[in-house]
């Protein structure tokens, strides 16, 4: 599928978490972001780390390769946020310099090499964000239903929790933003089967698109095997890299 959010995009604006406001906060401390930062959001989606950056910073530059996603972020973003339809691969010098580049819960469908090297030459400080979706029992329930309904494998569950966080220290200790540090929040999240049938609709395996004819099937089998509610602390991370002085 060449546009995997294509139909995922409201799903996502609407259901998928924010991040925690004390991990932006401290995020933004961290690096040094002000009113005369600029910044610099990769896999944006429809703005769920940019938006909450641009309320510190003096420009926030947000890249989606997904026409769908910069469409819903054009609906929600401030004045200082500028939208920006392009592939992470595409940034080079002419972008000019960032103070900071973020990529939250993306990073992994670039050119990670591609990316890092060209990053290197327009910012000091490169912060990945995010958390697995595999820790969470609820979502990873509704996904599994899906993928049950698709006949496909349902998605592995990791043996240890924060997979995500040693991936996301690997891949920048071993990059030139080698100075890493972590930052980490703990959030309680409360999910209705609603929500989770529109967290499931937000992805790339289980979007309208993917679903089609079966969504109405999945929604059914969701309301009845899974518990009104679901109560859950999951812990959100933004990994730091610096480059070496």
């Amino acid at each position: 599928m060449d546009r995997p959010f294509r139909t995922a995009a409201p799903h996502y604006a609407r259901y998928r978490p924010p991040y925690p406001a004390e991990l932006i906060d401290r995020l933004v401390q961290a690096t040094e972001i002000d009113g005369t930062a600029r910044v610099l959001d990769l896999g944006c989606g429809p703005g769920s780390l940019a938006i909450p950056v641009s309320f510190y910073a003096g420009e926030v530059v947000a890249v989606d390769v997904e026409p769908e996603m910069i469409a819903e972020l054009r609906r929600a973003a401030p004045s200082n946020v500028k939208p920006v339809m392009a592939r992470a691969e595409d940034v080079d010098e002419s972008w000019g310099r960032f103070r900071l580049a973020t990529a939250g819960r993306a990073f992994h469908w670039f050119d990670t090499a591609l990316v890092l090297g060209r990053l290197a030459t327009v910012t000091p400080a490169l912060a990945l964000v995010g958390d697995d979706i595999r820790d969470s029992e609820a979502q990873s329930r509704v996904l599994e239903i899906a993928a049950g309904l698709m006949k496909e494998t349902p998605i592995e569950q990791p043996r240890t929790r924060r997979r995500h966080l040693s991936r996301y220290e690997e891949i920048l200790r071993s990059s030139a933003f080698s100075a890493v540090e972590v930052i980490s929040v703990d959030v309680e999240r409360i999910w209705t089967p609603d929500e989770l049938i529109g967290m499931a609709y937000s992805t790339a395996v289980a979007s309208p698109e993917r679903l089609g004819e079966r969504m109405p099937a999945f929604e059914q089998q969701v309301r009845e095997e899974l518990a009104p509610s679901y109560h859950e602390r999951v812990t959100v991370d933004a990994v730091v890299g610096r480059l070496l002085r």
